[in-house]
């Protein structure tokens, strides 16, 4: 982003969903006298040109007395001061401008095809959280279609990065810690250091922590939402185990009819994403819907279904038996960590340097692989990942068995074996002999 902007005319598009901190990014990164920064929200075209107009006047003019008819009006002013001094104009949550303005990137594309032929110095940033809207302003026949000088996507953070916010550097703690609250930035600080269990009491159990109801917030507030009760019951469905189309209406109560539309839309504000196997000659077409954050998941399966309890106080009640159950939690969340190691961390050519790594399920169920690696359509990696202390001999088998169930196309496969803290004797010899390669969740540290 810095290096786009560096060489104006930049128009910069930034995407990623809510509290994932791409606020908290543009001001830390633009920070010179000459910025202007507006954020959009369900307010009316007028309305928000009144806010811009207002902020624009007060860092360029040092007066209150600007004002702006249109969006022609605001980027004609910004390109006239862009000729004297270099500019930075940031639209944050664009989507909301946009919904108010519905031509404001065809607007926006005519002032900014000048700009960039007069070479003025000015750097647009349109930032926004509603994923597929902000993706299709750059596709084929969009009015803003190969302008962007720079389209970063902002991830939330995975475990390793997450720890940072922690205070502690026990590593099944930081595993258990980033299944509770993912890696959303914003979680992450609401949440504070600590303890877990101090965290889940205080920090998301307690009625009036930020942490509480952000799903519901964030769904009430989502672009296009426009009944929230429906979008919590498909996800609290998913977050149960709901995986495919009809398991998902018969558990949400949503008519089939309608649930496509309803889970586009989740999928683009980043709640829910599919899930493919991926085979050997690539990922096949059979797809399965999971919550796409921790936190999210953790949410709708303990603190939606005790809300009741909750708003009466009974929090340390609530909080034992999440405690009691979290380890139950764990075993989708480890896979996640295994799966994201192998990807970034793991030396590449201890694993056979996948091109794509995932995991692999037969249709019929039976069958499930918890991360596959494919390279030039072989399997050159599979791995099992067991959220238990010490992972005995039958995890081993049961890896030796699977590997005969992919067939040939996995016959020279890097077999690899996740645990929480160690390995049997029996299992560290067997895999000595074989080449297994075996990991603990402080491996997944270093």
């Amino acid at each position: 982003m810095l290096e786009a902007a560096a060489s104006p005319p930049a128009l910069i598009v930034v995407i990623g969903r809510r509290r994932v901190g791409k606020s908290f990014l543009l001001a830390r990164t633009f920070t010179g006298v000459r910025t202007v920064s507006v954020q959009g929200d369900e307010q009316s075209e007028h309305q928000h040109l009144k806010l811009l107009a207002g902020e624009a006047g007060r860092t360029l003019l040092g007066s209150d007395a600007l004002s702006f008819a249109t969006w022609d009006d605001a980027l004609r002013f910004f390109g006239e001061q862009a000729r004297r001094e270099p500019l930075t104009v940031i639209l944050d949550e664009f989507q909301w401008l946009k919904a108010a303005q519905g031509a404001l990137d065809s607007i926006i594309q005519r002032h900014w095809d000048q700009w960039d032929r007069d070479g003025l110095p000015i750097t647009l940033v349109l930032s926004g959280s509603a994923l597929t809207l902000m993706e299709r302003l750059l596709d084929r026949g969009a009015p803003l279609f190969g302008r962007a000088t720079a389209r970063p996507r902002l991830q939330p953070l995975d475990y390793r990065e997450s720890a940072a916010f922690a205070g502690t550097s026990n590593p099944v703690e930081l595993l258990r810690r980033w299944a509770v609250l993912g890696g959303t930035p914003q979680y992450q600080l609401w949440a504070g250091t600590g303890r877990l269990e101090r965290v889940i009491a205080e920090r998301i159990l307690a009625k009036d922590s930020s942490l509480y109801d952000d799903p519901r917030h964030l769904l009430r507030e989502g672009e296009g939402i426009r009944d929230p009760g429906t979008y919590l019951a498909i996800l609290g469905a998913v977050a149960k185990g709901a995986t495919h189309h009809n398991e998902i209406a018969q558990q949400a109560r949503v008519p089939t009819g309608n649930l496509a539309r309803k889970l586009e839309r989740l999928e683009d504000l980043g709640y829910i994403a599919p899930r493919y196997p991926l085979a050997a000659d690539g990922i096949e077409d059979r797809s399965s819907y999971q919550i796409a954050d921790p936190y999210f998941r953790f949410w709708f399966r303990f603190v939606a279904n005790n809300r009741s309890r909750l708003e009466r106080g009974r929090v340390d009640e609530v909080r034992d038996e999440i405690l009691a159950n979290l380890d139950n939690l764990m075993g989708w969340s480890f896979e996640q960590c295994c799966r994201r190691w192998l990807g970034a961390y793991a030396d590449e050519n201890s694993i056979g340097a996948p091109q794509q790594i995932g995991s692999w399920w037969s249709r019929n169920g039976q069958v499930e692989v918890d991360v596959v690696g494919v390279r030039k359509h072989r399997y050159v990696l599979m791995g099992s990942c067991k959220w238990r202390r010490v992972a005995g001999a039958e995890v081993l088998q049961d890896l030796y068995t699977k590997q005969k169930q992919l067939g040939p196309q996995a016959a020279d496969a890097r077999r690899v074996l996740f645990a929480r803290e160690s390995f049997t004797k029996e299992v560290r010899t067997k895999a000595a002999a074989d080449d297994v390669l075996l990991v603990t969740a402080a491996d997944l540290f270093v």
